[in-house]
Formats: structure tokens, C-alpha cells, sequence
């Protein structure tokens, strides 16, 4: 008996750890965002537990907004703008969403998607 419930309980705290924590992508400076958002071309550090087909799965589907190239050595993401609009960039938070990341860090502060879009994207 004492097997089962020490069992139950080593599962719903894993569980509930699990869940609280947030899926976090990042990005390398600032200063190298902001150069980003001028030029079109913006790099972003997704999670290590995505592969290289979630991310192409996802981004087949911005295609008219942004191109992802992303690089399975260092996990970075680097979305090539279409247009570099506002509202163009604003898609790359439903990418985010669609792999289940929640917060960006930036120098060191965590920002959820919608501070992140209008602290660094929104220009």
C-alpha cells in the first residue's frame, strides 16, 4: 500500500511541475532584436525539446507573413519577413503559439507574447 501511494504521489507532482512550467524561447540581446526588427530578419531561440520538423510544420503555414529557416544545432529560429510590417510581425506570435511557447526572455526578463510583441515588434 505504501508502494501505490508513494507511486501517486511521485506522479501528480511531476505532473503538476510539469504543467506549471512555461515553454520559454529567447532571444540573444535587445540591441540585436531591435537590429532585427529593422531589417526583416529576426532571430528567436526556441526550446530544445522542438525538432526540426514541429518548427517546419508550423511555419509552412506563415508563409505569406515570414519564411523560418531554423537551425537544429543551436535551436534559433530566424524569421525572414515577407513585409516587415507591424501587423506581419504580430504572426509571429501565433507561430509561437502553435509550439506552445508561452514567454520570451530578453535580456534576462521574461516577457509573455503579447509584452513581448509590444515592447520589440510592434516598432
Amino acid at each position: 500500500m505504501k508502494h501505490v501511494l508513494f507511486g501517486f504521489l511521485l506522479f501528480f507532482t511531476g505532473t503538476i511541475s510539469y504543467a506549471q512550467t512555461a515553454n520559454t524561447a529567447s532571444c540573444s540581446s535587445s540591441k540585436q532584436l531591435k537590429e532585427g526588427v529593422s531589417s526583416g530578419k529576426i532571430e528567436v531561440i526556441l526550446p530544445s525539446h522542438l525538432t526540426p520538423e514541429d518548427v517546419a510544420s508550423y511555419a509552412k503555414y506563415y508563409e505569406p507573413f515570414f519564411f523560418v529557416d531554423f537551425n537544429s544545432k543551436n535551436h534559433t529560429a530566424t524569421f525572414q519577413m515577407v513585409s516587415n510590417t507591424a501587423e506581419s510581425r504580430r504572426v509571429i506570435l501565433r507561430f509561437l503559439s502553435a509550439n506552445q511557447i508561452q514567454t520570451i526572455t530578453v535580456d534576462g526578463k521574461s516577457y509573455q507574447l503579447q509584452d513581448f510583441y509590444q515592447n520589440f515588434l510592434e516598432k
